[in-house]
C-alpha cells in the first residue's frame, strides 16, 4: 500500500522549531512523537526501558469501535456514545497511518466476528451490543451460524449460534508496529533515548523549561507525558490526577501456524487473532468487563477451549504466556491532562492505547503545537476528577 503522492510532505525541524520531550515509548508516545515531527517539531522520546516495554507489548491489539468499555459500566449513554465516536475516528486515523506507511505496518483489515450461543445471558448481551452499535452508526450486521462459517472457514460453529460481523475492524501486531513506527519517526528526526528515566520537570513562570532525567537535564518548550501505569505518580506533583483501576490481562501466544484465521474472533469463551507472521494470540475477557482476567489463567485449558472452536489449534504449541498491567482509568475513559503548574505540559492516559494511539496523537499535536483546545477531547479532561494539590515542581 504505497503512500499517496498527494500526501503532505513532513515539515522537518529547524533550530527554531519547538522542542518537545515525550515521556514514554509505548505506541501512544511513539505515534505522538512521529506526528509532532511531521509538523516540524524537534522531538525527543525518553523511555526508562525499551519501546513497547509496558502495556503495548502485552496488548491483544484488536482495532475496535466497540460499545462495551472496560471498567465503563457506570458511563452514561451520552458518554458511551461519545467514546464510541472517538473509536470511529481512531479507525480512520489507523487507515491514514497504514496508507502512509504501507505494508511495513502490520495491520489486517478483515473485520471482527463476535459469536455466542443462541440463548442465555451472553446471547442477550451480544444482541444488546449489536443494537447499540447499529444505532450509533457501526457497519456491523447480524449473522447466523451459516454466515459465520463462511466468514471463518474451518471453524467449528454449532447450529443456533448467533453473532455479528463488523467489517471495518481489524488487528495489528503491536511489537512489529512499534518497530515500524520507531523507524519512521527516526527518519523524521525524532531522537529516542532508551534506558533513560524521566525524574521530574523544572519550570518557571507557569511553563516547563526542562525535563530532569537519569541521563541529565533536557531543555524543552513542551512536555507530553504518556507513561502508562506510571502516570499517576509522575503527574500528581504536576497537579494532574489520574486514578487507575487495578487491572491485569493475560494473553497466550502460540507458535506460528499456517494461515487459517483472517478475522478477529471474539466469544465469551475465547478471543483469537492470527498475526501476519502466523502467530496466534488467544485471550479471555479482553473486551468490556471484568476489569481483570481470572487469577491463575490456565493457558493449556484456554488453548483447549479455543481448539473446540478453531480445530486448527489442536496441534498448536504455546510459545509464551504474558501477564501485563492494563492502564485502566477509574471510569474507563481516557484521561487527557494539562498541568495547572506548567501550562505547556500535557498528558494522556488510556486503556485503549493501541486503537486510540494515532487519533490521540493527531488531536494532541493540534493542542500542543497550535495552542488550540480540541473540543473532541473535552469529555476526557483530567479535571473531571478532583485535582490533587500540586506537591512541587
Amino acid at each position: 500500500m504505497p503512500s499517496s503522492p498527494s500526501s503532505p510532505s513532513p515539515a522537518f525541524a529547524s533550530p527554531s522549531s519547538p522542542r518537545v520531550v515525550v515521556i514514554g515509548a509505548g505506541i501512544l508516545g511513539i505515534t505522538l512523537a512521529r506526528e509532532l515531527a511531521r509538523r516540524g517539531a524537534q522531538v525527543t522520546v525518553v523511555e526508562r526501558e525499551a519501546p513497547a516495554a509496558g502495556a503495548t507489548s502485552v496488548s491483544f491489539a484488536w482495532l475496535t469501535n466497540q460499545t462495551c468499555f472496560r471498567n465503563g459500566q457506570s458511563l452514561s449513554d451520552g458518554s458511551s456514545r461519545h467514546y464510541f465516536g472517538l473509536h470511529r475516528l481512531a479507525l480512520a486515523a489507523w487507515r491514514r497511518l497504514h496508507h502512509d506507511l504501507g505494508d511495513a505496518l502490520p495491520v489486517r483489515w478483515n473485520g471482527a466476528v463476535q459469536l455466542e450461543p443462541g440463548h442465555g445471558e451472553e446471547h442477550d448481551l451480544l444482541l444488546d451490543d449489536l443494537r447499540q452499535r447499529l444505532s450509533w452508526g457501526s457497519p456491523s450486521h447480524r449473522i447466523g451460524a451459516e454466515e459465520a462459517r463462511n466468514l471463518l472457514p474451518g471453524a467449528a460453529i454449532p447450529d443456533g449460534t448467533v453473532g455479528f460481523f463488523t467489517p471495518d475492524e481489524g488487528s495489528v501486531d503491536p511489537n512489529a508496529a512499534v518497530s515500524t513506527l520507531v523507524r519512521s519517526a527516526t527518519e523524521l528526526g525524532v531522537e529516542f533515548r532508551h534506558g533513560t528515566e524521566a525524574l521530574s520537570v523544572e519550570g518557571a513562570d507557569g511553563r516547563a523549561t526542562a525535563v530532569v532525567t537519569s541521563a541529565g537535564r533536557m531543555a524543552c518548550d513542551h512536555v507530553a507525558v504518556l507513561c502508562g501505569a506510571d502516570s499517576p505518580s509522575f503527574l500528581e506533583p504536576l497537579g494532574i490526577t489520574v486514578p487507575l483501576a487495578d487491572s491485569h490481562g493475560s494473553i497466550v501466544h502460540l507458535k506460528p501456524l499456517p494461515p487459517f484465521l483472517d478475522r478477529v474472533l471474539l466469544s465469551s469463551q475465547v478471543h483469537a487473532i492470527q498475526r501476519r507472521d502466523g502467530r496466534v494470540v488467544i485471550a479471555k475477557h479482553y473486551s468490556g468487563t471484568p476489569v481483570s482476567d481470572p487469577d491463575g489463567l490456565d493457558g493449556e485449558q484456554l488453548l483447549a477451549q479455543a481448539a473446540d472452536l478453531l480445530p486448527a489449534l489442536r496441534e498448536a504449541e504455546i510459545e509464551k504466556i504474558t501477564v501485563g498491567r492494563r492502564v485502566v482509568p477509574a471510569d474507563g475513559l481516557p484521561v487527557v491532562g494539562r498541568s495547572p503548574v506548567y501550562g505547556n505540559l500535557h498528558s494522556v492516559t488510556t486503556n485503549a492505547g493501541i486503537t486510540l494511539g494515532p487519533v490521540l496523537a493527531q488531536l494532541m499535536t493540534t493542542e500542543i503545537l497550535d495552542g488550540t483546545r480540541v473540543d473532541v477531547l473535552d469529555p476526557y479532561r483530567s479535571t473531571r476528577f478532583e485535582t490533587a494539590t500540586p506537591g512541587g515542581h
